[in-house]
């Protein structure tokens, strides 16, 4: 006779065995599967991305992609959980990216969906490698992205473009201008001569002219200006005829605004035209429905419009500034220095840094003001930090700024010695006080802001933002006062 042994599960011929007594044998507990295959608990790994559970959530979605590796979802998922933990824990997330796009360029056919997600992961995880200096490896990966998007052209094409636009900043970074411009050449062409043969093409067309522009607007002026025009035009024709749609009023918007923000600091007058001519633009498009997206996002194109307007008023009158003897400081601490107005600097350059602790921007320029003290203070250059109360304290254990607005004044010099002692800066800060005028007397709307004054304390260049052109441009500058 055969009977099971109760407990076990083992089946053993001719074994008598006691009553049962109505017992049954337990089964094993069934997992329930996912239409793909996996056994993934979407609602337990959510809520562990809610909590920033990034290695309970990686080891969670890890075991479902090793039931079901192909599944798209699964995969999304993934990269939902590596662009989620990116700050807190990068090197998970690169790890976590890399494997992904492994995953995506080696399939044969891409979805719309996969591609788009291929060119997220591509592109953050191309300019984390070259934040980190691995230059050579964030071109590769930049590159293999592109070329799986090339392959699956048919259901990747915006995701292509956007690759591409990537992979040319990637190669500017690289000091490679030649293979980035070869390669928007390239891509203009197509995608001109797509939307030339009907395709639907014209946002891409205007994000790779923007692009160009961008990147080769100062070097390539006549060629920019150009292809710009030459895709103003094409909107604009569309945009007067009979069945001008609204995408195309989106198309020129994009192009116009682009055009405008590259002008606020070098030219601004030029782009109050620009500006101008857009608004009319805007204005005179037929009104969408009452409470449509359309009606919704005209309105936000019409107050981004006013907004730029006002920018370009604020560098107007920034210009203004050069050649006015620069306005005395109010200063309410001094931190790293000793107390000095700018009348005790007559004499001397001197560089103001308008800055915060919070402002990223405004800590890349640090390298440059190190070496540039070092290599000028000797010589007559002098650097003042402008800051004010910020609301932040010095966390000790993680070596960092952080928030705190119950903060006092004294708490808040502290945590400046502290912080420029972390980031060894070399000049002292001139600390105003809150609320007061000096930023709005120097026309300081956005930071890092640099003003130069020369020895007589005329204001000879106001800069603003970072990038290497802009300090190339100081330290030119800088070299050129002392001199005088």
């Amino acid at each position: 006779m055969r009977r099971i042994l109760f407990g076990i599960g083992i089946t053993v011929a001719g074994a008598s065995l006691p009553e049962t007594r109505g017992q049954e044998v337990a089964s094993p507990p069934q997992v329930s599967k996912n239409a793909d295959g996996s056994s993934l608990d979407a609602a337990a790994f959510n809520e562990l991305l809610k909590q920033s559970k990034w290695e309970e959530a990686g080891k969670m979605i890890d075991e479902a992609i090793a039931e079901s590796p192909e599944s798209a979802r699964l995969l999304s998922l993934s990269l939902q959980l590596a662009m989620r933990s990116m700050r807190a824990a990068p090197e998970a997330a690169a790890e976590r990216m890399a494997s992904l796009i492994e995953s995506w360029c080696s399939q044969k056919d891409l979805t719309a969906s996969s591609a788009r997600e291929l060119q997220m992961a591509a592109s953050n995880y191309s300019m984390m490698l070259m934040q980190g200096a691995k230059k050579s490896e964030s071109l590769d990966v930049a590159q293999r992205a592109l070329n799986a998007l090339s392959a699956a052209v048919d259901s990747s094409r915006s995701s292509k473009r956007s690759m591409e636009s990537l992979l040319a900043r990637l190669f500017m970074q690289a000091e490679k201008p030649e293979d980035a411009i070869a390669l928007m050449r390239s891509s203009l062409d197509e995608v001109k001569k797509g939307v030339l043969s009907g395709n639907d093409e014209t946002i891409d067309l205007v994000s790779a002219t923007n692009t160009f522009g961008s990147l080769f607007g100062d070097t390539n002026k006549e060629e920019a200006a150009e292809r710009s025009k030459f895709v103003e035009e094409l909107i604009a024709a569309k945009l007067d005829s009979p069945s001008g749609k609204f995408l195309d009023l989106v198309a020129f918007n994009t192009l116009k605004s682009s055009e405008i923000s590259r002008l606020v600091y070098s030219d601004p007058e030029q782009g109050v035209k620009i500006a101008n001519q857009l608004k009319s633009r805007l204005d005179s498009f037929p009104a969408p429905k009452p409470d449509s997206n359309e009606e919704k996002q005209l309105g936000a194109f019409q107050k981004s419009v006013e907004s730029i307007l006002s920018r370009l008023a604020t560098s107007i009158a920034r210009l203004k500034l050069v050649g006015t003897s620069a306005p005395e400081y109010e200063a309410e601490s001094f931190v790293g220095m000793d107390a000095v107005t700018l009348a005790d600097l007559k004499g001397k350059v001197v560089l103001l840094d308008f800055w915060a602790v919070w402002c990223g921007p405004c800590i890349a320029t640090f390298p440059h003001l190190r070496d540039w003290h070092d290599a000028y203070s000797d010589k007559g250059l002098v650097i003042l930090g402008i800051t004010s109360d910020q609301g932040y304290k010095w966390d000790e254990a993680n070596q960092r700024a952080v928030p705190d607005k119950g903060n006092s004044h004294e708490d808040e010099m502290e945590m400046l010695a502290s912080f420029r002692k972390h980031h060894n800066l070399r000049h002292g800060f001139v600390v105003t006080p809150k609320g007061g005028q000096y930023n709005k007397a120097l026309a300081v709307s956005g930071i890092p802001q640099v003003v130069l004054l020369d020895k007589q304390g005329k204001i000879r260049s106001i800069k603003v933002g970072s990038g290497e052109k802009n300090a190339n441009e100081l330290e030119a500058e800088i070299k050129k006062l002392i001199q005088e």
